[in-house]
Formats: structure tokens, C-alpha cells, sequence
């Protein structure tokens, strides 16, 4: 749930972002390109491997059909969500200002991105997580921990991005 709270910040300053793009405001390529980054080598990477690798395939594995039904949603949200990224990496990391069809295209494609890990998100709040709790025994639980740590130390921990989605929200979320 930690991991959520500073995913969920960071998707809110690209969301912000697209926003003030879609409204006028000169199109911010290194922020842009920070929360790109944080969205693929963090969230991605990192954050959605821990509950794909290891707590999706233990919930669809001991619960029942819906909760079977609910890993297959969360994976497929997980390519939807690495297609429509990697569209942005691709095409929305410019060194100068967009034009009025690049702005359409990014502010677009950042909306369907924003829907998609915000649905995800909820699915696995109020869905995932109680399933898992219902399903999956603590001691596999407590196992996972250290998986966790491994994967952290593969690609970087939560830490070393908060203080940049952190100067994201300075800049983009507390703006009037």
C-alpha cells in the first residue's frame, strides 16, 4: 500500500501535466520525461512485478473463479498500461514545443493511461489485496517480503523516486 500512495502521486503530476499542456502551458519535456521514467522503471518494473509475479499467480491459483477472473483483468490493464507508456516514451519526449496534434496525441494518450492505472489501482485495493488476505497464507505472505526487498534492490527502492515525484507535486499539484 506504501508503493501506492507515491505511484498514485506521481500518476496525479502527469495527469496535472497533460492538464496544464492541454490548457496552454509550454510543454514541460524534463518533467514530462521524469514521470515517464518513474511510470516505467518504478512503477512497471518494480511495483506492478510484485504483484504480478508473485501476488497475482497466489490469488488465481487458491481462490476461487472471481478472484482467477480479477488476475486476468489486473494483467491485461498491465499491457494496456505498458503499450500506452511506451507510446509516450516513444513520441512525447521532445526538446521543443508540441504541435496542436502532438498536444491532442499526448493529452489522450496520457488520459488513457491515467484511467487504466487508476482502475488497476482500485482493483487491486478493494479486490486483490482482501482476496489475497482470504486466500494466501501468511507465512507465503511474509516470504514475499524478501522477494520484495530482492526485486527493490535489482531496480531501485520506492526511496529513490519520491523525492523527485515529490518536487513533481511542488511544481504541478499545488498550482491554483
Amino acid at each position: 500500500m506504501d508503493d501506492h500512495q507515491v505511484a498514485a502521486r506521481g500518476v496525479s503530476c502527469l495527469a496535472a501535466i497533460a492538464d496544464g499542456v492541454e490548457r496552454g502551458a509550454a510543454f514541460p519535456a524534463a518533467d514530462v520525461a521524469v514521470a515517464l521514467r518513474f511510470l516505467r522503471e518504478w512503477v512497471v518494473a518494480v511495483h506492478m512485478r510484485k504483484e504480478d509475479d508473485l501476488v497475482g499467480p497466489a490469488v488465481a491459483m487458491r481462490g476461487d473463479e472471481r478472484a482467477a477472473e480479477l488476475v486476468g483483468e489486473l494483467f491485461r490493464l498491465r499491457e494496456e498500461i505498458g503499450e500506452l507508456l511506451h507510446s509516450l516514451v516513444l513520441f512525447w519526449e521532445p526538446l521543443g514545443e508540441l504541435t496542436k496534434e502532438e498536444t491532442v496525441g499526448f493529452t489522450s494518450t496520457v488520459s488513457a493511461l491515467v484511467q487504466r492505472l487508476k482502475r488497476r489501482q482500485l482493483l487491486e485495493e478493494r479486490e486483490l489485496f482482501p482476496a489475497c488476505n482470504r486466500f494466501v497464507g501468511a507465512d507465503d505472505q511474509l516470504q514475499w517480503l524478501n522477494e520484495f526487498r530482492e526485486l527493490e534492490n535489482q531496480r531501485g527502492p520506492r526511496g529513490d523516486w519520491a523525492g523527485q515525484i515529490d518536487a513533481l507535486a511542488q511544481r504541478w499539484l499545488t498550482r491554483g
